[in-house]
């Protein structure tokens, strides 16, 4: 094996999982500073939650020279990674309700008030699924 191509492949792998990470934060960002806001837009705070764990997986299915399909769907992209992490299907339920969180800000016909419990809830199974997938990745300076 010629390590003059693996190396560049590597490298842009490891970029382009920083690139994800470094979205991905400012999702978590935007949430932890819309919590704390006195009118928290909770439904804003439940796509942020959704779209934090998406960049996330996505940073993983790089990680494995996976392509990261452009879709939503968490459940998806865990299974897509799942065969390169083992254990990482116990997200599924977790995905599941943020996935429809996420949704159901996301478009019109879908749209209904949150409730401060719901958006807490929201940002719990956000936290839970980050800790476990970013033990999954490698550690960012």
């Amino acid at each position: 094996m010629n390590d003059d191509h693996s190396a560049p492949n590597a490298s842009a792998i490891a970029d382009a999982v920083r690139q994800w990470l470094a979205k991905a934060h400012v999702d978590w960002q935007t949430v932890e500073i819309l919590i704390d806001h006195p009118r928290c837009p909770r439904q804003a705070v439940c796509y942020h939650c959704q779209q934090y764990v998406e960049k996330l997986l996505k940073a993983l299915l790089t990680q494995h020279s996976i392509e990261a399909p452009r879709t939503h769907d968490l459940r998806r992209l865990i299974q897509l990674a799942a065969p390169q992490a083992p254990g990482l299907d116990a997200l599924s339920d977790r995905a599941d309700a943020l996935s429809r969180a996420a949704i159901e800000t996301r478009y019109p016909d879908n749209w209904r008030e949150v409730s401060d419990i719901e958006m807490q809830q929201m940002v719990t199974l956000a936290d839970e699924a980050a800790m476990i997938v970013l033990r999954l990745l490698p550690v960012q300076e």
